[in-house]
Formats: structure tokens, C-alpha cells, sequence
């Protein structure tokens, strides 16, 4: 096997979501070949491509038919949009690849992070605790959440990521946690 195949490989799909969310309504490039004959020489030999072509688009009709994208248009001149079940599927995706970088050594002090979310943004909220689980945080109660490293950096990507402000989310820094011993068995802090 060559270097390039023993690198692990994202799923097509995945990359198709990721595109969608970064522009919006996408016209995909593949449909248009006027648009890829400006590229012919940064693009990979036609074999190559036409494989990535039929790829993208074979996953784009997976996706179709599971409901997480819209495609409009003729042949030639389609654009691809997500559906709300496929934003939820993009921010699945996301939250897994949100990570915090843990120190070689604990500080002694807890990270507490609190939100208070009206039930018009039930969609955020529920992201909210699946980014926190994901990342490592450990659940005191609903809207109550503790970590043992630094994490300001991660909070203030997440609050951008859902569009909160302060008032949400509250992120503070505690010097003792009463009872803490089953949270230093937990993150290993012993």
C-alpha cells in the first residue's frame, strides 16, 4: 500500500455535509464541467477525477435518500442544500471532532460550565450537552457541567458555534469542589 492509503480516510459523505455547511447552497462543481476546465492544471490525472467525481456523487444520492440534503435543478446546473435533519447530522459530526488539549499536569482547580437556555433553542441546548459529553465534561446536573483542565478556548468556539452569548452560557473557575474524590477517579487525577 502507498503512504497516501494507509492514512485514515473521512468519508465522502462527510465531506460532502462539511462543504454544504461552509457555503451554504452549494452549486457542486462536478455537475458543472465548464468550471472544472479552468482547474485542468491543478487537477488530479482525469481517471483520478472522474473516481472523485462519481464518489461525490454517488454520496450525494445517499444522502438524498436519507433526507439530510436537497438537491434542485437540472443536470448540469444542480445545487445541494442541507435539510434540518442533515444540519443535525453535520453538527453530530462536529461534535465529535471537538477536542481539548489536557495538560501534563492538573492545576487543582475545577472548570464549571452553566447554561440557562430558553426552550425556543431546545435544538442548541441539546447540542450543547452532546459537544460537553463528547469532550470529556462530566454532567453535575442538567445544566451543570465540570472539567479539570483549562478549557476558556473551548467554551468560547462552542458559544460561537451555537450563536450564545454570555448570558447562556457561564464559565467559571473553581478552586475546591466539595466531595470531588469519584470526579479525580473519573478523569484519573489521583
Amino acid at each position: 500500500m502507498r503512504k497516501a492509503e494507509l492514512k485514515k480516510r473521512i468519508p465522502v459523505k462527510n465531506i460532502v455535509l462539511r462543504t454544504l455547511a461552509a457555503s451554504g447552497a452549494l452549486s457542486l462543481a462536478l455537475l458543472a464541467p465548464n468550471a472544472i476546465s479552468l482547474l485542468k492544471y491543478a487537477d488530479r490525472p482525469r481517471n483520478r477525477r472522474n473516481e472523485l467525481y462519481r464518489r461525490i456523487t454517488q454520496a450525494i444520492s445517499k444522502l438524498e435518500a436519507s433526507g439530510l440534503v436537497v438537491t434542485t435543478g437540472e443536470r448540469g446546473r444542480r445545487s445541494v442544500r442541507l435539510t434540518p435533519k442533515g444540519q443535525g447530522a453535520l453538527d453530530s459530526i462536529f461534535a465529535r471532532e471537538y477536542q481539548i488539549p489536557e495538560p501534563a499536569f492538573w492545576d487543582g482547580k475545577w472548570r464549571i460550565l452553566t447554561f440557562d437556555m430558553r426552550e425556543s433553542r431546545r435544538r442548541a441546548r441539546n447540542t450543547l450537552r452532546m459537544l460537553l459529553r463528547n469532550t470529556g465534561f462530566v454532567r453535575l446536573q442538567d445544566s451543570v457541567w465540570i472539567y479539570p483542565y483549562r478549557c476558556d478556548e473551548f467554551v468560547e468556539l462552542v458559544r460561537a458555534h451555537l450563536k450564545s452569548g454570555t448570558g447562556e452560557l457561564q464559565y467559571f473557575v473553581a478552586e475546591a469542589l466539595e466531595s470531588d474524590q469519584h470526579l479525580r477517579n473519573h478523569f484519573k487525577l489521583l
